[in-house]
C-alpha cells in the first residue's frame, strides 16, 4: 500500500452484547485482509469467558474459548495481527453494573469508573481482567487498555482524601497498569485513548512519564479534524511519545440509534486524518485504528450493526490505503470488493444519498441485511408519516378524539385500512429479517435488533388501530360540550 504510513491498519471490532457469528467474522477478515487490512483490534467487553472471580462479568451468550481460538486462528490465517482491548479505567458498566463489584466503582450511583485509590481495584480487578484476557493471546505485540472517557475523577472519599487532582490520580492510575503490562508481558506495549490526556499542559504530560509506557491511540470522528486537535497537541504529543497511533470510524460515530454508516461523513473523516499524518511531521505515526462501535456504552441500544457496515469499512480502508489515487478510482475497487453487478453505480460524492442503498444488490457478507435494513427504513418512515398524519395532522385520530370516543366512522375507514396493511408489511418483515439476521448473529442479539427497531413501529400501528376500531364502532354520539 502507497501512502504516510506503512505500519499497521486496524479494524476495531466492538463485540458488546452482539457477537456475530463465527463464519461471518472468517469471511470478514478475508475481505478486510484482501483490502489492505493488517491488522484487527478487538473489544470484547462482555463477550469474552471470564472465569473465577469474573465469570458473572461475562454475558450469558458470550463467546466459549474454543470460538475465540477459532477467530484467533481465522485471523492468523488472513495475516491479521490481533490487538485485545480490554478497558481498565472507565467503560466498565459490564462489571460494575454488577453487585459484586459495585464496591469498586468511583460513584456508587454511576457505574462507568472504577475507583483508581481502591487498593483492591487494581489486584483483584484490573490485574484479573488483563491477565485472563491475555492469556488467549500470548503472542500480541500490543494490548490497549482504554482509558478514554474517565468522566468522574477525583470524586469519592477516598480519592478526594489523597489530596490529588484528577490528572494525577488518572496519570497515576494509567501508569500503574502500563507498568504491570509491560513487566507480566515482556515484549507487549500498551496502547491507550488520548482523549484524557488532550488538554494537559505540555509539562504535566511530561511529568506524568506516561511517553516511556504507552502510546496514545488518537480519536477524532468529525470532518474537521483540527479544530479538535490544535496543531499544539501535536506538538506536545511530538515530544512526549516515541510513537502515536491514530483513529477514525467507519460505524458507530455518528448517532446512538443509526442503522447504517454515513459514506460521506465517514469517508471525509478518514480523508482528513490522511491530510494529518501527512502534514504532520512532528510525530511519528505508529498505525491507525478504523473504529467501528457497536453500542456508545454497555447500556445503549445498538447502533449500526456489523455486516450492514461491510461497504463502510472497504470503502474507508481502500481510501487511506490508496491516498494517492484518484477517488473514482478507488470507487471502482470498492465496487469489484463488494462484489456489486455493473447496474449498481454510486454517487461518487455521496451527496445525494449518503447511505447508497442500492448496495443491497451487492453480493458482499451482509448484503442481504444491508437490503433489509433499507426495507426498514422505508417502512419506518411510512408508519411514522402515518401516524403523524392520523394523530396530529388530520383531525379525526388525534389523542382528543380518543379520548372523548368521539370522531367520524366514514373518515376513519380509509385510516383503518392503511394502518392495517402497513401492520400486516411489519409483521412479514419480522420474520423476514429475523431470518436473515440469524445468519449473522445469534438469537439473543437478532431478538433485540427486532425489540429496539420494528416493534416500536408495529406498537404504534396497533395503538392506531385499536382507537380506530373502537371509534369506528360507535354509532350514537353525545351532545357537545364532551367533557
Amino acid at each position: 500500500p502507497e501512502g504516510p504510513l506503512r505500519k499497521l491498519y486496524v479494524v476495531h471490532l466492538d463485540l458488546k452484547g452482539a457477537p456475530p457469528r463465527m463464519y461471518f467474522l472468517k469471511a470478514l477478515f478475508r475481505l478486510i485482509a484482501a483490502a489492505g487490512a493488517n491488522a484487527i483490534l478487538v473489544e470484547y467487553e462482555d463477550m469474552f469467558p471470564f472465569e473465577g472471580v469474573l465469570q458473572n462479568a461475562s454475558a450469558r451468550n458470550a463467546y466459549s474459548r474454543k470460538e475465540i481460538l477459532q477467530m484467533l486462528g481465522y485471523a492468523q490465517e488472513c495475516g491479521l495481527e490481533v490487538i485485545p482491548l480490554v478497558q481498565t479505567f472507565g467503560h466498565l458498566e459490564f462489571i460494575l453494573k454488577l453487585q459484586e463489584f459495585r464496591h469498586f466503582r468511583e460513584l456508587s450511583a454511576f457505574p462507568q469508573e472504577i475507583c483508581p485509590s481502591n487498593p483492591d481495584t487494581f489486584s483483584v480487578l484490573v490485574q484479573e481482567l488483563i491477565r485472563q484476557v491475555m492469556s488467549l493471546h500470548p503472542t500480541t505485540r500490543w494490548l490497549h487498555i482504554g482509558c478514554d472517557e474517565v468522566f468522574h475523577l477525583a470524586a469519592c472519599g477516598r480519592c478526594t482524601g489523597r489530596h490529588m487532582n484528577g490528572r494525577l490520580l488518572f496519570a497515576e492510575h494509567v501508569a500503574r497498569v502500563a507498568q504491570f503490562v509491560r513487566s507480566e508481558f515482556v515484549g507487549v506495549t500498551p496502547l491507550m485513548w488520548d482523549d484524557m490526556l488532550r488538554h494537559w499542559s505540555s509539562t504535566d504530560l511530561a511529568e506524568s512519564g506516561l511517553g516511556e509506557l504507552v502510546e496514545p491511540v488518537v480519536w477524532v470522528y468529525a470532518e474537521n479534524i483540527a479544530r479538535l486537535l490544535p496543531h499544539y497537541v501535536w506538538h506536545m504529543y511530538g515530544r512526549v511519545f516515541p510513537h502515536v497511533w491514530v483513529a477514525s470510524a467507519f460505524k458507530g460515530a455518528y448517532g446512538e440509534t443509526a442503522l447504517v454508516p454515513d459514506l460521506r461523513r465517514h469517508s471525509e473523516n478518514n480523508l482528513a486524518w490522511l491530510r494529518i499524518m501527512r502534514t504532520t511531521k512532528i510525530v511519528q505515526f505508529r498505525g491507525m485504528v478504523l473504529t467501528g462501535w457497536s453500542r456508545y456504552d454497555h447500556f445503549a441500544v445498538l447502533c449500526e450493526l456489523l455486516p450492514v457496515s461491510v461497504p463502510s469499512l472497504l470503502l474507508n480502508l481502500l481510501l487511506v490505503l490508496h491516498p494517492r489515487w484518484p477517488k473514482l478510482q478507488a470507487i471502482r475497487l470498492w465496487m469489484q470488493a463488494l462484489s456489486c453487478p455493473p447496474t449498481v453505480t454510486p454517487d461518487e460524492s455521496f451527496v445525494s444519498d449518503p447511505f447508497q442503498w442500492h448496495l443491497g444488490a451487492c453480493s458482499f457478507p451482509g448484503s442481504n441485511l444491508f437490503s433489509a435494513v433499507g426495507s426498514y427504513v422505508a417502512l419506518q418512515a411510512r408508519a411514522m408519516t402515518l401516524y403523524a398524519d392520523l394523530t396530529e395532522r388530520h383531525g379525526w385520530l388525534t389523542m382528543y378524539n380518543v379520548r372523548h370516543n368521539f370522531s367520524s366512522p366514514w373518515r376513519l375507514l380509509e385510516a383503518h385500512v392503511s394502518v392495517q396493511r402497513l401492520l400486516r408489511e411489519l409483521t412479514a418483515f419480522r420474520n423476514s429479517t429475523a431470518h436473515i439476521m440469524t445468519q449473522y448473529f445469534d438469537q439473543f442479539a437478532v431478538d433485540e435488533w427486532l425489540e429496539q427497531k420494528v416493534d416500536p413501529l408495529a406498537e404504534k400501528m396497533a395503538s392506531l388501530e385499536n382507537f380506530a376500531q373502537n371509534l369506528i364502532a360507535r354509532d350514537t354520539w353525545p351532545r357537545r360540550p364532551l367533557s
